[in-house]
């Protein structure tokens, strides 16, 4: 059930940049002009920014904030089966994983917070995230496919996807990938992706997948062991962070559902800050260092080796490049 205050904001969205009168929103949401009046106060005590002037009435401006409403409102709702918008949680796939231990999900199901006490990346890898300055968010996605041949391309095709919608926001960056599923600008990481197998023990099968996605997007306040090593995509750009999460949440779903792997494929290698660079990858307790020639058919990496062997790694973590000289 729509509540009032739903109604109200509702409407001031769809005439965004517009001035409504209290009396237009009184008629066209069949409630009193009393209603509309708590309405508004109640909306801006939840940091909505909402201007008022004598004759002219209300005109929506934005919010700081992330919004479920907001969200909703902008979101194609029948894509997803919920959506969650938390203000600080341990990490938003720590909520999808709690959801799935009491819930058989048909759809996408999203979950975003302004913070994180403990997000992580792979590895288990501490992921910084501030208020206001980020974007955090999980998607849960339905296992639709036995055709495991694919997994391996969904963090790859998720990485070009969340990298062409940033650039859509921020214009003027460029944002490479790194092996398999960080988001960089020059030498500095600005995101990752991390995609985890939600497994059932009776049928050994992946009945989900849980996609989490950390942006640092105007974070220009980085602990000191970060600073050399991550920053934000720039923190000089205005970003509303309900659109950007909106977009992305539906452009991740329509490429999960229906997209062209091979061209996504294409676009990975071309954004690839690797391929053709002298590479350390861990894998477990070992090093391998080689040169990165490409990224396989199923998203591996292909490293050639000092005595010119050639083999293709679907795990491990880059954590060194070298530029030849």
């Amino acid at each position: 059930m729509t509540t009032t205050k739903q109604k109200v904001l509702f409407e001031l969205l769809a005439h965004q940049g517009e001035w409504l009168s209290g009396d237009e929103l009184a008629t066209d949401l069949q409630i009193s002009r009393e209603s509309i009046w708590k309405a508004i106060n109640a909306l801006k005590k939840k940091h909505h920014q909402i201007e008022s002037r004598k004759n002219l009435g209300y005109q929506y401006i934005e919010t700081p904030m992330l919004d479920k409403d907001v969200v909703h409102y902008y979101l194609d709702n029948r894509l997803v089966d919920d959506v969650f918008v938390e203000q600080e949680v341990t990490s938003t796939q720590h909520l999808a994983k709690q959801y799935l231990t009491s819930h058989h999900i048909q759809k996408p199901v999203i979950f975003a917070a302004e913070s994180q006490s403990n997000g992580y990346g792979r590895r288990g890898r501490a992921f910084y995230s501030p208020a206001t300055s980020g974007l955090y968010f999980t998607i849960i996605l339905p296992n639709t496919t036995d055709d495991w041949s694919q997994v391996g391309l969904l963090t790859t095709s998720m990485a070009v996807v969340i990298a062409q919608t940033l650039e859509q926001f921020f214009p003027d960056e460029q944002i490479d990938l790194k092996w398999v599923n960080d988001l960089f600008i020059n030498d500095k990481k600005v995101g990752g992706i991390i995609t985890e197998a939600n497994i059932e023990l009776e049928s050994k099968s992946a009945s989900a997948f849980i996609m989490g996605v950390g942006l640092n997007l105007t974070t220009d306040n980085f602990p000191e062991e970060l600073l050399n090593i991550a920053q934000g995509i720039n923190s000089q750009v205005k970003v509303d962070r309900n659109q950007l999460l909106v977009t992305l949440a539906n452009r991740i779903i329509n490429t999960y559902e229906h997209g062209d792997i091979p061209t996504l494929l294409a676009e990975y290698r071309h954004r690839s800050n690797v391929i053709g660079k002298r590479v350390t990858l861990k894998l477990g307790n070992k090093m391998i260092t080689g040169t990165a020639k490409q990224i396989a058919n199923d998203g591996g990496l292909i490293i050639e080796d000092e005595n010119g062997i050639t083999k293709s790694f679907t795990s491990g973590e880059v954590i060194k490049t070298t530029v030849f000289r």
